[in-house]
């Protein structure tokens, strides 16, 4: 049997994740190894709610089916869910690698933050003879960002440049804090030069300076770190530090394969010094190749875009997971996802909800883990669509589908809502999720639909218990006055139709006071319920029950003559005889009944017809005390 890895890293489409996830792929691809690669898209500074919902999909795969992990863990911008999940690998036993941080009891490999950090300052020092150097860090709370902002400040120190807390600006890794942080920064007057703990920070304050008016390098010189993908694109090109991911995430799968070798593992790191300091581009490619690329990528990602637009409006106002699976069919046609499957939490737990009419949307029930079983509505392999039944989610996916005969890597995303986990979906072989922030978007769609779903059925419940209450006694569960009415004049409109005739029988419930009075209203109360309960029993379905008053019940049906009104009749006494029968019981069945029969062109008024039944139920009950 072919070995599976499984490869657990946040936000994989994200430039450094990706090159990273390409070196594990290339790698496992060599040694014929299957990878599963468990993802999610969450930034920074996302809610605690959104990232909850997120990293579940690290929570997801049992390590035990699988012959070694790799992870990411400063990629998981969650610590609650980091933690538990380096707790959880450390349990299992099986080997591992963490790539860049540091984590106890695991094997290690990474480059030296802080060694290309302080190799970018010194070249600004040395090389441009900059001293006026301000500095963005990234998450100080990670190993990578604490490295590089000391390795700015050590630098700094030992050539003797002092550095002042104005010079530091705390970003998050975003564009939007690099833009921030040039705002910042220019309140005190232009540095000479602004060093960035990554990329995206510094693409952001060049874009940010250029709307201003400042040329770089002229005016100002600016650096970054990781070589993302858009720092060849730039103009200038961005100074930077290229991490080697791809050969990390080669050298995670050698150590992952040879634990024998030295548990930790050190890839050396390039500086590229390009336009945005005033060096000479150190660019891989030409400009036409990069303006080629450019165009390349802008119209695919327009392409998704759109698709993705019309996909959001397409999914919006669905009430059942059948419609969702059905518009979803041409939404994968038109991604690059040749295998995809919806793998759904047990729909039992994901649309449970609390009786309490009173309790809003807000305060249900909700799927807050993946369920032990889940299901496949909706999958897409080899060209057809088709559906799985309840299988252990601990699999990820069936034995029998991911069984194959040639390699492959899946990748593993959630689908949420807030903190809500609907469940996750895999595409097979696709670089779809790897290259694009766009399958996230795919999947916030999805869990977007079913969050509507969720609450559409929470409506539909609310209206049919209302109804409900608006038309059920609350006692005993038969028609209430209003109930009654609002369903008798659909069967008055079938006995016209029919030319048929209409019974009212009328029922009081004699000794009901002496049951209050003697044996609590409790018990009274049972007395009403047992009574409604033995009339429902003996009527016809097709027949209407009412609770009339406190103790009076009427009931309303079609009939061809009296015989089917006093079989009724009959029914109704000969339940109370048997259950009277009974030596336990601590009072009586009784009930003085009045009954009559109508043509169809007496039914106008049915309060007029009640008021006959109830005048002949009165002369049974006088009848009664007559004889006492």
């Amino acid at each position: 049997m072919r070995k599976r890895i499984a490869f657990l890293v946040g936000a994989v489409s994200f430039d450094n994740q990706s090159r990273v996830a390409a070196g594990v792929l290339k790698r496992a691809a060599e040694m014929d190894m299957d990878v599963y690669i468990f993802t999610c898209f969450v930034n920074y500074d996302e809610s605690e709610e959104n990232k909850i919902g997120a990293f579940h999909i690290m929570d997801l795969p049992d390590f035990h089916k699988f012959d070694g992990v790799i992870v990411m863990k400063n990629s998981i911008q969650h610590e609650p869910s980091a933690n538990l999940l380096m707790k959880k690998i450390r349990k299992s036993h099986i080997p591992a690698v963490s790539i860049d941080e540091e984590v106890k009891g695991i094997h290690n490999v990474g480059i030296s933050d802080y060694d290309s950090q302080k190799c970018i300052v010194e070249h600004l020092i040395h090389e441009h003879h900059l001293t006026n150097i301000n500095y963005v860090c990234g998450i100080l709370q990670g190993k990578e960002g604490m490295a590089r902002y000391q390795a700015y400040r050590d630098a700094m120190q030992e050539h003797g440049i002092p550095v002042c807390d104005s010079q530091v600006y705390y970003g998050n890794y975003n564009r939007e804090s690099g833009r921030k942080a040039v705002d910042y920064f220019l309140k005190a007057g232009v540095p000479e030069a602004i060093v960035f703990a990554n990329d995206g920070m510094a693409i952001g304050a060049m874009e940010r300076l250029q709307q201003y008016g400042y040329k770089i390098p002229e005016d100002i010189v600016i650096t970054g770190f990781d070589n993302d993908e858009l720092s060849e694109f730039c103009v200038p090109s961005l100074t930077t530090v290229d991490r080697m991911q791809e050969q990390l995430g080669e050298a995670a799968v050698d150590l992952l394969l040879d634990p024998q070798t030295d548990s930790c593992a050190q890839i050396t790191t390039r500086a590229l010094y390009r336009e945005s300091c005033g060096c000479m581009d150190q660019t891989s490619k030409t400009k036409e190749d990069l303006r080629m690329d450019y165009q390349n990528k802008c119209l695919i990602y327009e392409e998704a875009l759109d698709a993705l637009k019309s996909m959001e409006l397409d999914l919006t106002g669905l009430e059942r997971v059948e419609e969702l699976c059905l518009r979803l069919k041409k939404y994968v046609h038109r991604s690059d996802m040749k295998h995809f499957y919806l793998c759904l939490c047990d729909e039992s737990e994901l649309f449970a909800f609390d009786d309490n009419i009173y309790a809003n949307i807000r305060e249900q029930p909700i799927c807050e883990r993946y369920t032990k079983k889940v299901r496949i509505p909706i999958y897409y392999r080899d060209g057809v669509f088709g559906s799985y039944g309840k299988f252990s989610s601990r699999e990820v996916l069936p034995p029998e589908i991911r069984e194959k005969a040639e390699q492959t890597f899946y990748v593993v995303m959630p689908i949420y809502y807030q903190k809500i986990c609907y469940g996750y979906c895999v595409s097979e072989g696709s670089p779809f999720a790897l290259k694009s922030e766009l399958a996230y978007l795919w999947t916030v769609n999805i869990g977007m639909a079913l969050e509507n779903i969720r609450k559409w059925k929470w409506i539909n419940q609310m209206n049919e218990k209302m109804n409900h209450l608006w038309k059920y006694d609350m006692l005993t569960q038969v028609l209430n006055r209003a109930g009654f009415f609002y369903s008798a004049q659909l069967l008055v409109d079938r006995i016209e139709t029919e030319d048929s005739m209409a019974f009212v029988i009328f029922l009081d419930i004699d000794g009901l006071k002496s049951v209050n009075d003697g044996l609590g209203h409790e018990v009274g109360d049972a007395f009403i319920c047992e009574m409604a309960e033995l009339i429902k029993q003996a009527v016809p379905k097709d027949c209407l029950v009412m609770r009339y008053g406190g103790d009076e019940f009427v009931v309303f049906g079609s009939c061809e003559n009296q015989q089917r009104m006093r079989r009724i009749v009959y029914k109704i006494r000969a339940a109370m005889e048997r259950k009277n029968q009974n030596p336990q019981r601590t009072y009586l069945l009784s009930a003085s009944i009045g009954s009559t029969v109508h043509t169809a062109e007496e039914l106008e008024n049915l309060n007029q017809l009640i008021e006959a039944a109830d005048k002949q139920m009165y002369k049974e009950k006088r009848k009664k005390h007559a004889q006492k």
